[in-house]
């Protein structure tokens, strides 16, 4: 007998125990469901049904049918068990634009122009789309501002510690918008749309109407196979008020019976119009190889040069590094990478200045007791600092979490990062809850107490005197909580930055649904959107 597992987004269950029992509860066969969501049991009789069990779900019992039909099961996660907004989550948010959603990201403080995980590297984080980085040197603009609302369907979100990594701005943490990983393949609103055409290759364009002006998308992704190399291709095209941007960029991986080899390569233009130039533009490349099992080791080697002119400055920046990384444990867990950098800046007015760095990472996660978590975790990153090679900064943190494996999750976390480019400190705290209060009813929330200082030299009242240093505080105080009713009808409640938000999704069959929602825009003004969503 054989089946799938999926959960209520759709996505794969894995892992999970997979039993036949017969008609008075005696146990036939045990599986469990294999990476792609798939199991098989072979029992000396029919089962009278399957009982799963997966992590943080719900048990399913699944009524074996007559005749040899294969299984399906909808495994229902509880929603207290992931803080990252899933594909569902995304979809019905009530306000759809990268900064917006990225704010919901636990301890992301977001602005339009910047997504940063704790304020960390003062503020530089990296923003991607769909691996593709859009970066403009002169006055730090990235994709968070040139993306339509609703033009996204998922997020990949990366904490501090993998900076060794990713590179320059990666101690901001990292969030990449998936373009094509999404729920809606249509949504039509008074305040945008987004299409989704075909499955390999598909096409989207995406269109929003903001106060500044409209944003508009068109991107596109095909895959295949090249003999034993697997590759995916992606390319898209954009304008945003007072700018254009595009970006290609292709994936190339393959697997011998040892390691896991891949490699990546984009190019990315940024634009923007105005008496005053401001463009960018990116190349990057990264090459990767793995072992395979828990305590495998990981190589990489990445390059990245970045070009931008701002008014009359002109400057290139490359930024390089090989990278050795490893986890370790099956109960207490050591992850450690190390990155051997090199940064080059040159300004064509100011000349060169060039770096070298070692940046460690180091995490040690070991549980305390039945539901309890410790971690522990220290790392070095460099900043994108315009004027230094390699702008360098130091983290510390410490959380302690609770999980009853059900329906409730916390975590308290502390932490600490000094850096150099220029000296500044930043300390703070946040914590996080995810509590699923009925099957259908979740509750997430976290709230951020952070406070950066920076430090300035001034100059001396005169010739000869003694320069000062003065010291200028930031407070970024957050906090959000979001409630979510996930029935047929859906209904998310969300309050952050003290405004109230809220979504309606109202299924009309199985492929339609009339969403209503209230959100603020870029400019902290009230807005409705309205319309209709086609899966």
């Amino acid at each position: 007998m054989v089946g799938a597992l999926r959960d209520q987004d759709g996505t794969v269950v894995a892992g999970a125990a997979v039993t036949a029992v017969d008609a008075n509860g005696g146990v036939l066969a045990r599986d469990r469901s294999a990476a792609d969501g798939t199991f098989a049991l072979a029992a000396p009789s029919r089962p009278a049904a399957v009982l799963v069990n997966a992590d943080d779900a719900e048990p399913l019992r699944i009524a074996v049918p007559p005749g040899d039909a294969r299984l399906a099961g909808i495994v229902r996660r509880h929603r207290s068990a992931d803080l990252i907004p899933s594909v569902a989550d995304v979809a019905a948010l009530p306000a759809g634009d990268l900064s917006a959603v990225g704010a919901v990201l636990p301890y992301r403080v977001a602005f339009p122009g910047m997504i940063s995980d704790r304020w960390l590297s003062r503020g530089r984080g990296v923003t991607t789309v769909e691996g593709l980085p859009f970066y403009r040197r002169g006055d730090g603009g990235d994709t968070t501002s040139l993306l339509p609302a609703r033009a996204f369907g998922a997020l990949d979100v990366r904490g501090a510690l993998q900076a060794p990594w990713y590179g320059d701005r990666g101690g901001g943490g990292i969030v990449d918008a998936r373009v094509f990983d999404r729920s809606d393949a249509a949504r039509v609103t008074n305040d945008g749309f987004a299409l989704a055409l075909g499955r390999d290759p598909v096409v989207l364009a995406a269109t929003s109407w903001d106060a500044d002006g409209a944003r508009r998308l068109l991107a596109a992704r095909a895959s295949g196979a090249l003999g034993p190399v697997n590759t995916a291709v992606v390319a898209l095209l954009g304008d945003a008020p007072g700018a254009h941007y595009a970006g290609a960029g292709a994936e190339l991986r393959a697997a011998t019976r040892t390691f896991d080899v891949g490699a990546r390569f984009g190019v990315t233009s940024d634009v923007a119009d105005g008496a005053l130039r401001d463009d960018g533009s990116v190349a990057d490349a990264v090459f990767d190889v793995s072992g395979r099992g828990p305590n495998a080791l990981a190589l990489r080697a990445r390059w990245r040069a970045e070009r931008g002119t701002f008014g009359n400055v002109a400057a290139e920046h490359q930024d390089a590094a090989v990278v050795l990384g490893t986890t370790r444990g099956n109960v207490a867990r050591v992850t450690a990478a190390v990155a051997l950098a090199h940064g080059d800046e040159y300004n064509y007015e100011a000349g060169s200045r060039s770096a070298f760095a070692v940046l460690p990472s180091l995490a040690l996660d070991a549980p305390l007791g039945t539901n309890w978590t410790l971690h522990l975790g220290s790392g070095s990153s460099t900043l994108g600092t315009p004027g230094f090679g390699i702008a360098r900064a130091a983290l510390g943190e410490a959380s302690i979490a609770y999980a009853d494996r059900r329906r409730l999750r916390a975590e308290v976390v502390a932490y600490t990062e000094g850096d150099n480019g220029p000296t500044a400190l930043n300390r703070g705290f946040a914590a996080s809850l995810g509590w699923e209060i009925a099957p259908r009813l979740s509750l997430r929330a976290w709230a951020l107490r952070d406070a950066d200082r920076f430090y300035q030299t001034t100059s001396p009242p005169y010739p000869g005197g003694r320069t000062s240093t003065v010291a200028i505080a930031n407070r970024f105080d957050r906090d959000v909580v979001w409630l979510t009713w996930d029935a047929p009808t859906r209904i998310d409640v969300l309050l952050r930055g003290g405004a109230l938000e809220g979504n309606v999704r109202v299924p009309l069959g199985a492929r339609y649904a009339l969403s209503l929602g209230s959100y603020r825009r870029r400019d902290a003004t009230s807005a409705l959107s309205f319309g209709l969503v086609a899966r």
